[in-house]
């Protein structure tokens, strides 16, 4: 199994939103070793606020050799683009952390000192949301990289 940490600002709020999360993460136990890291989102202005977030957010992206910011902008890819993407860096023995940003997305200079972005789509989604998608391509992917089916 491979090590993967996924970090985010709050939890769900829908049971509904819960119960699929908890599905796709029972998908991905046979691949990955998924660690979920939530942490609050932060106070006051916008701009305090996102620089708080990466006060935190910092050392646990640091603590890997590939973080990944899920970001608009990032380059979009494929399901499959995603699998190629993945498997050279499992293949590189890269620790993985990807982060999905507050409510208002992340600190301008954490974006910049962070090379890796991956942009789910150009829409906006609710954060809760967010989750449910990044984990959903994470299982196609292992699906791709392992020769198994999945649904285009």
């Amino acid at each position: 199994m491979y090590p993967i940490r996924l970090i985010t600002f709050g939890r769900p709020k829908s049971e509904a939103l819960r119960q699929l999360e908890a599905h796709h993460r029972d998908l991905l136990k046979p691949w990955a070793k998924l660690e979920l890291t939530e942490l609050s989102e932060g106070r006051g202005e916008a701009p305090r606020q996102l620089r708080e977030e990466a006060e935190r957010l910092q050392p646990l992206l640091a603590a890997v050799r590939c973080p990944v910011l899920l970001s608009p902008e990032g380059p979009p890819r494929t399901s499959e683009e995603f699998a190629t993407w993945l498997g050279q860096r499992m293949d590189r023995g890269d620790s993985l952390a990807f982060a999905i940003g507050s409510s208002h997305g992340f600190d301008p200079a954490l974006k910049a000192g962070i090379r890796e972005k991956l942009s789910l789509s150009p829409m906006t989604f609710p954060h809760d949301l967010t989750r449910i998608l990044f984990l959903e391509q994470l299982f196609r992917a292992f699906q791709i990289l392992r020769g198994g089916p999945y649904h285009k």
